[in-house]
């Protein structure tokens, strides 16, 4: 289902994607919050793709509603802005991702794709032809990487905001702990836990530029509880501290200050992908 004031979405969304090769059906399209709900109800969907703005309510009180109702359906909420206070405020209620619009189709594939693997238990489909894109930790294309190995990508990308371990993706997997962890290193030359590591520094310095969100509540939204590890893990891999970046994306000057892209080089290195 998409719910989204503007029909013209529900239109675009439909045509982003093969979903018939995800085993999708039908679409359902809601432009009201009552509209949502009712259709919802009647039509138990899988997914659905809630905007945040919805006529008659906002799109986090319907995620909250419908999850309250005992739908097991899988929510991802859609916006125009960056908003965290808002995001936040979705995950709260249940959602499981957020996109900013237009959607991108990757973005939505990667989404899709995930809730198929994961929530669904379902399987993907072949990949052929071009390329669907690179691990942002990784640097190499998906469709290098095993089907175990993107498994548990995808898993780290739904999963990074939580507790995440080896043990807890094999029992998803209903695999062994040390088998996955030792395909993933033999996959990729690096270990499970140094990747899970990579992936969340990557959106905690996403979330310090694009956000005024405290230095604490990135460090809660990319998995962590306790703040001095989170420091020490930020200060590892980008050789600066979360506060440093933020300083110098505001213009502070901070002569002993990396690149970002300097930082990250010297990071990879350490563990071995360059």
């Amino acid at each position: 289902m998409i719910a989204d004031p503007s029909p013209k979405v529900g239109e675009t969304i439909q045509y982003l994607l093969d979903w018939p090769q995800y085993n999708v059906s039908g679409i359902l399209t809601a432009d009201s919050y009552e509209l949502a709900v009712s259709r919802a109800i009647d039509f138990q969907p899988h997914i659905a793709l809630v905007d945040l703005e919805l006529g008659g309510g906002r799109g986090d009180e319907l995620v909250g509603h419908l999850r309250g109702m005992g739908l097991e359906t899988v929510f991802c909420v859609m916006g125009v802005r960056e908003d965290f206070q808002w995001v936040r405020r979705a995950m709260r209620a249940g959602a499981r991702d957020y996109l900013l619009k237009p959607i991108n189709a990757k973005e939505l594939r990667a989404f899709l794709e995930r809730t198929v693997l994961q929530d669904l238990r379902g399987e993907l489909p072949e990949r052929t032809g071009a390329q669907v894109g690179v691990d942002p930790v990784l640097q190499v294309e998906y469709g290098k990487l095993s089907r175990i190995t993107n498994k548990m990508i995808l898993i780290v990308k739904s999963n990074y905001r939580k507790g995440l371990s080896l043990t807890g993706i094999a029992e998803m997997l209903n695999m062994s702990s040390k088998y996955i962890g030792r395909m993933f290193l033999q996959d990729t030359g690096i270990k499970f836990s140094a990747y899970l590591t990579a992936y969340r520094m990557i959106q905690a310095r996403r979330l310090i530029e694009n956000s005024q969100e405290k230095i604490s509540v990135v460090a809660s939204m990319v998995g962590y509880s306790q703040l001095n590890n989170f420091y020490v893990h930020f200060k590892n891999y980008y050789h600066i501290s979360p506060g440093s970046l933020r300083d110098y994306e505001s213009g502070v000057e901070s002569p002993d200050l990396l690149t970002v892209e300097d930082a990250e080089a010297l990071s990879r290195e350490a563990v071995g992908l360059e």
